[in-house]
């Protein structure tokens, strides 16, 4: 069970809040690469594994993950779909978007968003987020055009006068003979980000849209699937707490966790892929971990979690 991080005491006499919510943008500006199939079934997963009251707010015009949700074993998720009207411009698409965002925040523990990235959006709109989670196909073209995609919003991420949402960058769909760490340390980024363990791409997994859940698979694809949501649930709620503590960069998450092994890890792989080193920033990244037969649990620090 997750400990939400827990608000300052209220004066004498003042009604008592909930504490925040962990808020979530699944986002790519490209189709096809699983966002709809991780936002409803890491909803699913806080759900499920967490007991937390949860909410996916669909901001898609599909729908497809409220479809899943609304159409699947029925398990508690509150569901919403509120297409985002794009028409109204950057500034009016951005004010629905907060409402709907603030509504679903004021009676839940989580809430997932799911929506395509578009140009008419604006990005001050992505401060409202404690995590912005980009899932992105293991093809060197296409994580190359999502970290161009990513970079053109670094001013969001790299903000030093407020605070930035986490960005995650999650393989996706990803093959087990595909090298993720080959992918991602033989190019420069010039924005930092920390790499999820990937969602495979099982093909048990095609038969569960609209009937069940990922994390409810079972062996190693339920685990690997489980393993990936646990880690966004760890980088959330450290970086809530670090916004608790106002110390809310990347480079202390570190501090939050009292483990920085992965960051280690990367720059020593850097050095023998011979990666180059200027204008690039410190990225966090390791080898994604391959199925293994289930161990018993160990007590680690966040990163060994995500990346051990």
């Amino acid at each position: 069970m997750i400990d939400l991080p827990k608000p300052s005491s209220p004066p004498v006499g003042a009604v008592a809040t909930r504490p925040a919510a962990l808020k979530i943008l699944v986002t790519s500006r490209k189709g096809g690469v699983g966002k709809s199939t991780i936002s409803a079934n890491l909803a699913a997963f806080f759900k499920l594994q967490h007991k937390l009251t949860t909410t996916l707010l669909d901001l898609d015009l599909h729908g497809s993950s409220s479809d899943w949700l609304r159409e699947a074993r029925p398990i508690g998720v509150v569901v919403q779909h509120h297409p985002l009207p794009l028409d109204l411009g950057r500034k009016g698409a951005a004010m629905e978007a907060r409402r709907h965002l603030r509504h679903a925040a004021e009676s839940s523990d989580v809430v997932i968003a799911d929506l395509t990235w578009s140009d008419a959006l604006d990005g001050n709109w992505l401060f409202d987020y404690d995590i912005v989670l980009t899932p992105v196909s293991m093809s060197g073209i296409e994580v190359a055009a999502t970290i161009g995609f990513l970079s053109n919003l670094h001013w969001v991420f790299e903000s030093t006068v407020r605070t930035a949402p986490q960005l995650i960058i999650c393989p996706s769909r990803v093959d087990e003979s595909d090298s993720i760490s080959k992918i991602f340390t033989s190019q420069t980024f010039p924005i930092s980000f920390v790499l999820s363990p990937p969602v495979y791409n099982y093909k048990e997994a095609k038969f569960l849209f609209k009937k069940d859940y990922l994390s409810e698979l079972p062996g190693d694809q339920g685990t690997t699937f489980k393993t990936f949501a646990q880690s966004i649930a760890d980088v959330g709620f450290a970086h809530m707490r670090s916004k608790v503590r106002r110390n809310i960069s990347i480079g202390n998450l570190s501090k939050v966790s009292g483990d920085s092994a992965v960051l280690t890890q990367f720059m020593q792989q850097r050095t023998q892929t011979n990666v180059p080193k200027a204008n690039a920033t410190t990225t966090l990244v390791a080898e994604a971990p391959r199925p293994q037969p289930p161990e018993p649990p160990k007590k680690s620090g966040l990163f060994k979690r995500l990346f051990g």
